[in-house]
C-alpha cells in the first residue's frame, strides 16, 4: 500500500468511531506507517536511502539534508504518533482531532502536497 493509500485509510478510520473506541489508535498506526513510507522516500530523493536503518536514523538523515520545516514536521509527527500507538495504563486515548492533526501534517510531507 502507498503512502497515499495508507494515510487515506487513516483518515476514514479516525472518522468512522468504533463500538470499542479503538478507531483513532487504528488510525495512528495506519499515518505512522504512512509517515515512515514518506520519510524513505524523502532520504532516496535527497540521495540517502538507507533502507536498513531505523526511522530514527532516518529522521536524522532529514535533519542534516532536507529542509528544517520538513524535518521538524516529520520528527515532531513521528514522536507523537508513536505516542499514540502504544498502551500505557491509566493513560486515555489519543483523541480523534490529534490523529486528524498529525494526519494533516503527514499529508503536508507528501511529494507535491500543495497547501490550499
Amino acid at each position: 500500500m502507498s503512502a497515499t493509500d495508507l494515510l487515506k485509510h487513516a483518515q476514514r478510520v479516525v472518522r468512522e468511531p468504533r463500538a470499542d473506541g479503538l478507531s483513532s489508535r487504528m488510525a495512528a498506526f495506519l499515518a505512522r506507517q504512512a509517515l515512515e513510507e514518506i520519510i524513505e522516500l524523502r532520504c532516496a530523493n535527497l540521495g540517502a536511502p538507507a533502507p536498513w536503518a531505523n526511522t530514527r536514523s532516518k529522521l536524522v538523515i532529514l535533519r542534516s539534508l532536507d529542509t528544517e520545516e520538513a524535518a521538524d514536521r516529520a520528527a515532531i509527527a513521528w514522536n507523537r504518533l508513536s505516542v499514540a500507538c502504544h498502551v500505557h495504563a491509566f493513560e486515555l486515548q489519543p483523541s480523534a482531532a490529534e490523529i486528524e492533526y498529525l494526519c494533516g501534517v503527514v499529508e503536508s510531507l507528501l511529494p507535491g502536497y500543495a497547501r490550499v
